[in-house]
C-alpha cells in the first residue's frame, strides 16, 4: 500500500528543514514549499532538491529593513504580520494535490482550506502559544511593569489564528504550555498532539567536567517576555548569601533597559554569541535558567542540557515536555523570584546534587534529538 506523503509550508525556515528532512528520511515528503532563500533553507539539512518548491523569497525584504530600523518600525511590523497571509495564498495553489499537509500558524488558511476540499488532512504546527493568550500574559506584565505593551499581536492575526486551528485536523504542539493556552481558547484537546522538538547534537554536548566558577547563564531576548527580571531579583537575593556569577546572552529589549541597567552589576551581558561558540559558555556554566513568561518550547533549554546542564525553568517556557522537576533541574512557577533564587542556592551548595542533575540532564537530552522528533511524528502521520 502507497503512503500517504506529506507537503510542508513554511514561509521562512524555523524548524521546518529539520521536519522536512526527517519525512524525508521516512519516504513521507512530498515537497517543502518554502519563501526562504534556498541556499539558507538547505545549509542544515541534506534536503533533496527535487523536493523543494522555493517561492519568492517575500519575507527578505521586512528582514533587510529590521537590520536597518528597529523591529517597532510601522512598515517593518506591517510587513512581519502580512507576508505569512501572502505566503499562505502563494502556497495554497502549490497543495492542490496534496493528501497531508503540515502548514505553519499564521500562513496556513488558506492552504487548509485547499486540502481540505479534496478530503486531504491539514496538521498546523504551533511553534508557540495561542497567540490571544500570550496577548494577555504580556500586557498584564508590561502593565505591573509600567512599561507600555508596544508590540502585541493585531487582533486579525489572533482571530486568523484560531480560524486556522478549529479548521485544522490536528494540531502540532511542542508543549503543554501551548496546548493548554489553545484549550483555554476554545480549541478541542484531542486534536492538540504533544511532539517536543529536537536539539542538534553536533553542535551541542558536555566536555568540560572541572568548573572553577559557579555560574548560571541564560540565553534569549533580555526583556519582559523572557522574565529576566525576576532573574535580577533572584540573583540580587542571592548576593547577600552566596557569590555567583551569571552571563546573559541576547538582546535587550528597549523599553527594559532601565531594569537592565539597574541590576547590570550582577551580570556580564553578550549581545550574541554564534552557536559555535556558545557550546563553550555552556560547558563554562554551571547552571542554565530561563523564567520565560511565554514560549513555545525554548530550545536552548535542550540546547543547556546537552552541554550538561541542569535546568531551571518556568512550566510556560515548556519546561514540563522535557524535564522532570528535581531531576533535571527544577520547574518553577512564573514571576516567582525567590523560587529561582532557591533553586539556583540549593545546587549551589550540594555540588553532588548539582552533578548529578548535570548528569541526568546529558541522558535525558538524548531523548529530544530530530531522529527522536521523527519518529514520533512519522509515528503519528502513519496513525491517520
Amino acid at each position: 500500500m502507497s503512503k500517504n506523503k506529506v507537503t510542508v509550508t513554511c514561509g521562512t525556515k524555523f524548524h521546518s528543514d529539520y521536519t522536512a528532512f526527517q519525512l524525508q528520511q521516512h519516504d513521507l515528503l512530498e515537497k517543502v514549499i518554502t519563501s526562504h532563500p534556498s541556499k539558507k533553507f538547505l545549509n542544515r539539512v541534506p534536503i533533496q532538491r527535487k523536493l523543494t518548491k522555493f517561492l519568492a523569497p517575500i519575507f527578505v525584504p521586512a528582514y533587510l529593513l529590521s537590520r536597518i530600523f528597529s523591529g517597532s518600525n510601522f512598515f517593518v511590523k506591517w510587513l512581519d504580520n502580512n507576508m505569512p497571509i501572502l505566503f499562505d495564498l502563494l502556497a495554497a495553489k502549490n497543495v492542490k494535490k496534496s493528501k497531508i499537509i503540515l502548514a505553519y500558524a499564521w500562513s496556513a488558511l488558506e492552504s487548509i482550506k485547499t486540502v481540505k476540499k479534496s478530503g486531504g488532512i491539514a496538521l498546523v504546527e504551533e511553534c508557540g502559544s495561542c497567540n490571544k493568550h500570550q496577548n494577555e500574559i504580556l500586557e498584564e506584565e508590561y502593565h505591573k511593569l509600567g512599561l507600555i505593551f508596544k508590540n502585541p499581536t493585531p487582533n486579525f492575526i489572533i482571530k486568523r489564528q484560531l480560524i486556522e486551528a478549529e479548521l485544522a485536523d490536528y494540531l502540532l504542539c511542542p508543549s503543554n504550555h501551548v496546548i493548554g493556552s489553545f484549550v483555554k481558547n476554545g480549541i478541542d484537546r484531542s486534536k492538540c498532539i504533544l511532539i517536543p522538538y529536537g536539539v542538534n547534537k553536533g553542535i551541542f554536548k558536555a566536555y568540560q567536567q572541572h568548573k572553577p566558577s559557579f555560574i548560571v547563564i541564560c540565553v534569549g531576548t533580555v526583556g519582559v517576555r523572557k522574565g529576566q527580571n525576576y532573574l535580577f531579583e533572584a540573583l540580587q537575593q542571592l548576593s547577600q548569601r552566596i557569590s555567583v556569577e551569571c552571563i546573559l546572552v541576547g538582546r535587550v529589549e528597549d523599553q527594559f533597559t532601565p531594569y537592565y541597567n539597574k541590576y547590570k552589576h550582577l551580570f556580564k551581558h553578550y549581545d550574541y554569541i554564534p552557536h559555535q561558540e556558545l557550546v563553550d559558555y555552556y560547558n563554562k556554566a554551571s547552571v542554565f535558567v530561563l523564567p520565560s513568561l511565554d514560549e513555545g518550547l525554548a530550545l536552548v533549554q535542550l540546547e543547556a542540557m546537552a552541554c550538561g546542564l541542569p535546568v531551571i525553568s518556568t512550566l510556560n517556557a515548556g519546561a514540563d515536555a522535557i524535564i522532570d522537576d528535581g531531576i533535571e533541574g527544577y520547574i518553577v512557577p512564573i514571576k516567582d523570584a525567590t523560587a529561582i533564587a532557591n533553586s539556583i542556592e540549593m545546587v549551589y551548595n550540594d555540588r553532588i546534587l548539582l552533578k548529578k542533575m548535570s548528569e541526568n540532564a546529558i541522558c535525558k537530552s538524548e531523548k529530544f534529538n530530530w531522529d527522536n522528533y521523527g519518529e514520533k511524528l512519522t509515528q503519528f502521520i502513519n496513525s491517520l
